[in-house]
């Protein structure tokens, strides 16, 4: 069995404020793309799980950002061990997982082979668990597993484990751009609170109010794609809990921790994207496009400035 573990973007990223339990508030909304690892399985005599790893042909400046573990800490290797407990899978699950999405870039590809592992063993269990189950082994995995055990697109919020669908969004393209570095969530996050000390204890959003925003942030979110529009908080005390356009507040950090920030970005401007955002924590930033054929001459224009991938949205599957 084969199944194709995708990797998302944020389409827009909002952080509320750090949680009395040491997490983040978020307000995002994940979107799939084809960029895909593959996680094949199979089963055979013996117990317990047996991971193998398979990475792209070697490419000395995409090396670092394939640094993932071959081993039974892999996230891929963590769900098929929880799936085989939870489901009374018999035999040895054995997990070949083929790399596509480089790692440390804000494209979710651990928690997407997580993901991708969870629905191929669901699909093998019998019965076949409810969906409450595959939720609770997703939040046990990592924030963005649910969102990615849903697909399509998705309101995240909460850590962004507290996951919703949402209506699709039209076939766009992006392009994805990394720089010379990764950049580590944790970095991006300590880097983040220490420039913002007043929302430390801030996220407490709840009840009406709560939903209230939610349903503005994703509603400013539809209305500005696929255009990136600005608009400024016009004299209030407080930062705006919803902005138009699909900013992402680790703009500001990731910007002063990469050099190739700012260039990257004005490439994919000139390039004639429709809207540029970076995505989750970092590193890599994006560029939308109506068509397939402007976003292939924008790779091309990327690809001058280093690794640079072409996808387009994918929806939810059944």
């Amino acid at each position: 069995m084969r199944v194709a573990a995708y990797a998302k973007l944020n389409l827009g990223l909002r952080i509320l404020g750090r949680r009395a339990d040491g997490y983040h508030e978020l307000r995002t909304i994940f979107q799939t793309i084809s960029l895909a690892d593959e996680v094949e399985i199979t089963f055979g005599a013996g117990r317990g799980v047996r991971f193998a790893l398979e990475l792209p042909p070697a490419r000395a400046e995409l090396a670092r950002w394939f640094e993932v573990p071959g081993d039974e800490t892999n996230l891929a290797a963590r769900a098929a061990a929880l799936a085989r407990e939870e489901f009374r899978l018999r035999g040895q699950i054995r997990v070949r997982l083929r790399k596509c999405i480089p790692a440390g870039a804000g494209l979710g590809g651990g928690s997407a082979d997580a993901a991708a592992t969870l629905r191929g063993l669901a699909a093998r269990a019998r019965p076949a668990p409810p969906p409450e189950v595959l939720w609770r082994l997703a939040a046990a995995l990592g924030a963005d597993v649910a969102a990615l055990l849903i697909g399509g697109t998705v309101l995240g919020v909460g850590r962004g484990d507290e996951c919703y669908p949402l209506p699709p969004l039209p076939p766009l393209h992006a392009v994805v751009a990394l720089p010379a570095q990764p950049v580590a969530t944790a970095q991006a996050y300590a880097r983040w609170d220490a420039l913002h000390p007043e929302a430390a204890g801030a996220a407490s959003l709840t009840g009406a109010e709560a939903s209230a925003r939610i349903y503005s942030f994703c509603g400013s979110l539809m209305r500005a794609l696929p255009a990136s529009r600005r608009e400024r908080d016009r004299g209030r005390a407080e930062r705006p809990i919803v902005r138009a356009g699909i900013e992402n507040d680790f703009e500001e950090v990731v910007g002063s921790l990469s050099p190739d920030f700012a260039k990257i970005r004005a490439a994919l401007r000139r390039a004639g994207a429709g809207a540029v955002a970076l995505t989750g924590s970092g590193a890599a930033q994006y560029g939308l496009f109506a068509t397939r054929a402007a976003a292939a001459v924008a790779r091309a224009r990327l690809a001058a400035l280093g690794p640079a991938w072409m996808a387009r949205f994918v929806g939810r599957r059944g």
